[in-house]
């Protein structure tokens, strides 16, 4: 049974199974934590239910997902379920090879200037029956949200971002309304975002804005141990893993940290952002990280009962 069929088919809560309901929840339509939780208000789920029918993308292989910024909702999806849809269509012919700029007039194959990012990046798309590729630009000025991986990999984020922009101009019908998290790492106002000393600084960034409505003191406990640090080491899903099983362990990933959202859910919005293994020299081919195999799915999201495994 495939999760677009084991979804509900609207978005009347009461009339939803436990499994429906947990796989709800796994698709990112429950935010918050303790007595906080919340379910996003009707219209995002009918949308959300909507944009899986039409697009046939898996919430739980995460390639769309629903997210609450400052406060906002908003329905994502990954870059692999971009390229999905696109496949799918039977008309994608495929892509040119991203390329960078310092100056938007030399464009080059590989950003290798460790010193500064690129100023733009370029990808263009092949549809059948098109005469030219559609070439979209992405600028880092627009995209960037200054978070740890625009610090680590901004040309890669960028790349991603004019790779998204591409497809959703070639196949406007397919992909309207729906954006990856790399293009809406910048949504929220500048004037929003902590400063960057702040404590919260990169995972603000990174989500958009600070919540509204932060945890009270009663709400939050002290973790067993700093959990963010090595997480934000990490430079790949490979080896945030190991920190998230750790914390998941000693009992922590339900803890509200500084932001109000908990370790679980900053986990997963960093996870987002991370390719699966470690990139190496070897691994990097014209601009874009090679991921061999399946995606992972590993990390629990909810218990579904009778259900297939996520």
């Amino acid at each position: 049974m495939s999760t677009a069929l084991a979804l509900p088919t609207n978005g009347d809560q009461n009339s939803w199974s436990p499994q429906e309901s947990a796989l709800v929840e796994a698709a990112g339509l429950v935010a918050g934590h303790g007595n906080n939780r919340h379910l996003a208000p009707r219209p995002v789920v009918e949308a959300f239910l909507a944009h899986c029918r039409r697009t046939g993308l898996d919430p739980i292989a995460r390639q769309i997902y629903a997210i609450e910024r400052g406060g906002k909702w908003g329905i994502q999806m990954s870059i692999d379920g971009a390229r999905l849809v696109a496949e799918r269509s039977g008309e994608y012919e495929g892509q040119t090879a991203a390329q960078w700029t310092a100056d938007g007039i030399t464009w080059v194959d590989v950003w290798l200037d460790d010193t500064q990012p690129p100023a733009a990046a370029r990808v263009g798309v092949y549809r059948r029956s098109f005469r030219e590729p559609l070439f979209a630009v992405a600028t880092f000025k627009a995209y960037s949200a200054g978070g740890p991986m625009w610090s680590k990999m901004p040309a890669l984020m960028l790349a991603k971002c004019a790779e998204a922009l591409a497809l959703r101009k070639a196949f406007p019908q397919d992909l309207s309304g729906l954006y990856t998290s790399e293009e809406m790492d910048q949504a929220a106002p500048t004037g929003s975002r902590p400063a960057a000393d702040a404590p919260v600084s990169s995972d603000a960034r990174r989500a958009g804005t600070q919540p509204d409505n932060p945890p009270t003191a009663a709400e939050v406990r002290a973790p067993s141990k700093d959990w963010l640090t090595p997480a934000n080491a990490a430079r790949s899903r490979a080896e945030l893993r190991p920190v998230f099983n750790d914390a998941a362990a000693a009992g922590d990933l339900d803890i509200a940290i500084a932001d109000g959202r908990t370790l679980k859910e900053y986990l997963w919005a960093l996870r987002e952002q991370l390719p699966e293994e470690t990139p190496t020299a070897e691994d990097i081919v014209e601009g874009e990280i090679v991921e061999d195999g399946e995606p992972v799915n590993e990390w629990p999201t909810a218990t579904i009962p009778n259900g297939d495994a996520a």
